[in-house]
């Protein structure tokens, strides 16, 4: 039985969201199971160790199925993206993930489809119409509100700026997937991509002697169930190869706000089932960064383009 595309692209789009959700929560679980042994590096580390192979295994039978025929341009793209998602976009997370709360890092990823539209207009000199300048001023605004609330606690203000970091590579991240474009198939490409950034992770990781972790992933049952389900499975391997077959579909926008409408979903549920304290502040400003996502594809007439809906990236 074949599922209809647009199925097929719903689908991608929730397992997206659903990996990049539940990372966060996943991230506190393992930091408060075991403090001496996971932090943001470590963990980071020990996912490139565990996915890694994986990833190229999966590498090794793309290539023999179908070689990547790509322009220079294209393999430049390839090798960048899996240097920024290894090296900034999954040791950035990690780290921010230690200070700030699941609230905060669920409202931050929600900002990032307007993020990703501001950066992707600069890459590919595509015009910011009214839409997009309305999202992107709410979304600063809802970014400050959030950090306000942090600004007497040093290390989770921390966290919320390391956030912001992760916006800006995310955001160069998706532009770079975008340009390598439908020239390979979204396994081909998340084999490669997932491949050089675990590489480049693992590495440097093992020399500086941060590879702690690796051995202590299945200390228990529920470390074990949130890395292995999570960290390499769920946000590694899924999430990436579902995102990248998504942009390829739907271009960097659409995909991602859809991928992040879930993540924002899943990630305010799971900060209630955590029981985070919310303040006025961070109520307001979740509502403020939703309110930058609505205004990215809500079908309001002051906002529209000429085609009614803002212009995907």
């Amino acid at each position: 039985m074949t599922f209809p595309r647009s199925a097929q692209n719903v689908v991608f789009v929730l397992l997206t969201g659903l990996g990049w959700g539940l990372l966060g929560p996943a991230s506190k679980v393992l930091y408060a199971a075991e403090p001496g042994v996971f932090d943001g590096v470590t963990v980071s580390v020990a996912r490139a160790a565990w996915a890694l192979p994986i990833f190229l295994f999966a590498l090794v039978l793309a290539w023999r199925i179908d070689p990547p025929r790509l322009d220079a341009k294209r393999w430049t793209a390839v090798v960048a993206a899996g240097l920024v998602f290894g090296l900034v976009v999954s040791v950035v997370f990690t780290i921010a993930a230690q200070y700030t709360s699941v609230a905060h890092i669920s409202f931050l990823i929600g900002v990032s489809p307007v993020t990703n539209t501001a950066v992707a207009a600069l890459v590919f000199r595509t015009a910011l119409h009214r839409r997009q300048w309305t999202a992107l001023v709410l979304g600063v605004i809802g970014v400050s509100l959030l950090a306000a609330t942090h600004s007497s606690d040093k290390s989770a203000f921390l966290g919320d700026v390391l956030m912001i970091v992760w916006l800006a590579a995310f955001a160069a991240y998706a532009c770079l997937l975008r340009i390598v474009g439908t020239r390979m198939n979204g396994v081909m490409t998340m084999a490669l991509v997932g491949s050089i950034s675990m590489a480049v992770l693992l590495v440097p990781g093992l020399a500086l002697g941060k590879g702690t972790a690796i051995a202590h992933v299945a200390d228990t049952m529920p470390i074990g169930w949130w890395f292995f389900g999570e960290f390499v499975l769920g946000s590694t391997l899924i999430a990436q190869t579902t995102y990248a077959a998504a942009v390829r579909r739907l271009g960097v926008s659409v995909a991602t706000i859809g991928a992040e409408y879930t993540a924002l979903a899943v990630g305010v549920a799971m900060s209630l089932a955590l029981h985070e304290a919310w303040t006025p502040l961070t109520v307001t400003g979740g509502l403020v960064l939703c309110s930058a996502l609505a205004a990215t594809f809500a079908p309001i007439p002051w906002l529209g383009t000429r085609e009614g809906v803002a212009p995907a990236a």
